[in-house]
């Protein structure tokens, strides 16, 4: 009794989950037993072809009822009358039911932040969570016309308020690795970490770094010694407050703190972007800067490829490929807008 008892509970569990395999079980015994029925019934018309008795069959339990097949005896419209149709029915509804339980418990996950985009490519992700902060830093991502469509927020915090258009998942620890793919760090196209502390951060971007060994690492730091470590063992772009160099310059020179702001925020005047020069032997400064003019840009600092410095005027003679510019614009400025400006030069820009 005990074993019958238990078998009884754990089928009337399921049949309360409507499980899926005891949903395929009772579609395939109600078509077996239908058209057994049909069959005694006399309808070798619906019976004679399966394909038919299966259309039959849809076309009833979706009440759609193209009107070209139905029972032609008598005994094979009681046997539609009532069988078949309240079954077709019934098994149609919880077919729905079904589907739809399953479509708004997928929405629920992701919307609670127990999604998985582990096989999302190329996305932005952003690590941690700043009531104030974060929708400011994908209103400036969306802004920037990098190609940021795909954000995804890796949050610790239960209350979260996710901006529009941002894909959210929830993780108690920042640095957990499983976390983090299905964050979609392993395909991620850039990646900005701007956890709860220094610590936190740190050892988010060793984890990032061990998921991803190619991606670009914005993270925030206040400590400057730590923010050159993680820069070092990372290899990252730190980002350290500037606030007291801004104090002093809004002090010494009014309006150089407003200034410093908007250059630093997309969509509010001129900004600075940054693109790679490619090219066979190097490309000439001046003709870059004529170039940037040209497009309404202007030319501030380079990089070498061999120097992680930064190069202000006077710009050396030749950038070699693979170096970065550096430029101010309303609006980053596609390839062809640069590459237009240099005369039919051998050269390939990657913004």
């Amino acid at each position: 009794m005990p074993i019958l008892q238990l078998i009884i509970s754990r089928l009337y569990q399921h049949v309360l989950e409507l499980k899926l395999w005891l949903l395929a079980t009772l579609i395939c015994a109600y078509m077996v037993i239908s058209w057994i029925l049909f069959f005694l019934a006399g309808e070798t018309g619906l019976t004679g072809n399966p394909l038919t008795f299966i259309y039959f069959a849809a076309t009833t339990a979706s009440t759609v009822g193209y009107g070209d097949l139905s029972p032609s005896t008598e005994a094979g419209r009681m046997v539609a009358a009532f069988w078949f149709f309240p079954g077709a029915l019934l098994i149609f509804s919880a077919v729905l039911g079904r589907l739809t339980g399953v479509l708004v418990e997928g929405v629920r996950r992701m919307a609670d932040g127990n999604g998985n985009y582990e096989r999302v490519q190329n996305a932005t992700v952003i690590v941690g969570y700043h009531r104030d902060k974060t929708p400011l830093m994908v209103e400036n991502l969306v802004a920037g016309q990098d190609g940021d469509d795909k954000i995804i927020l890796l949050a610790d915090s239960k209350n979260v308020e996710v901006p529009e258009g941002v894909r959210l998942i929830r993780a108690e620890r920042m640095d957990a690795l499983q976390s983090l793919r299905r964050a979609a760090i392993p395909g991620a196209q850039k990646v900005l970490v701007y956890a709860g502390s220094d610590a936190e951060t740190f050892n988010t971007c060793l984890a990032i770094r061990e998921l991803n060994e190619t991606v670009h690492i914005a993270a925030y730091f206040e400590d400057r010694d730590t923010a050159r470590r993680a820069g070092n063992l990372a290899q990252i772009e730190p980002v350290v407050s500037n606030a007291c160099e801004a104090l002093v310059r809004a002090a010494q020179d009014p309006g150089a703190g407003q200034i410093l702001m908007a250059l630093s925020t997309a969509g509010l005047g001129a900004t600075i972007y940054s693109a790679i020069v490619q090219s066979g032997g190097g490309t000439e400064t001046d003709k870059l800067e004529q170039a940037l003019s040209g497009a309404e840009g202007t030319l501030i600092a380079v990089s070498q490829p061999d120097d992680p410095g930064f190069l202000f005027r006077p710009f050396p003679k030749t950038l070699k490929t693979g170096g970065s510019i550096y430029y101010l614009a309303n609006k980053r400025l596609a390839a062809g807008e640069i590459t237009s400006g240099l005369g039919g030069a051998d050269v390939r820009i990657t913004v």
